[in-house]
């Protein structure tokens, strides 16, 4: 571990904010919107609103079933898509996979909505999470990567449903 360390410096943060910021380097603009209970704890994208080019962190990822954690919030997962696509880029680039166009946002609004209905239905038919999680079927997405994910993202979705 010593070897492993030698060398470091802990370099704190330059700048400090929380929903949105504006940082000039240059001649060039960038735009950070940080979106909570998304992915990560610290997701931010970065919008170059000149270049009409969005890193878009980890929303959402072009055919893959995403890593949900415990705190992640699938409203709050399509709020942000919402707001990442009303910023009208000509080209996302997800935080995991090729980049593209908000093709990868509608895709993934489409696949959340469709979870949060499924789940719905099986909740108000008295189904158990773990029933649930035996028995939703998602054919429409079988060809995404990551299938081993839908149990914590049929999670989200119980406590999207369940209002937590």
């Amino acid at each position: 571990m010593g070897n492993a360390v030698q060398g470091y410096r802990l370099v704190t943060p330059h700048i400090e904010y929380h929903d949105k910021t504006t940082v000039r380097v240059g001649e060039r603009m960038f735009e950070l919107l940080h979106f909570k209970n998304v992915h990560s704890e610290a997701d931010t994208a970065v919008w170059l609103p000149n270049e009409r080019v969005l890193f878009a962190a980890s929303v959402a990822i072009p055919k893959s079933i995403n890593n949900l954690r415990p705190f992640v919030s699938i409203p709050d997962m399509l709020a942000a898509i919402r707001t990442m696509k009303s910023l009208n880029p000509e080209v996302v680039v997800p935080g995991h996979g090729s980049f593209g166009t908000t093709q990868i946002f509608d895709d993934s609004q489409r696949y959340y909505e469709l979870l949060l209905e499924r789940v719905g239905v099986m909740v108000r038919d008295g189904k158990s999470l773990d029933q649930i999680k035996r028995e939703l079927r998602m054919p429409e997405y079988a060809d995404w990567s990551y299938q081993e994910r839908m149990p914590t993202n049929i999670e989200a979705a119980y406590r999207a449903v369940n209002g937590r």
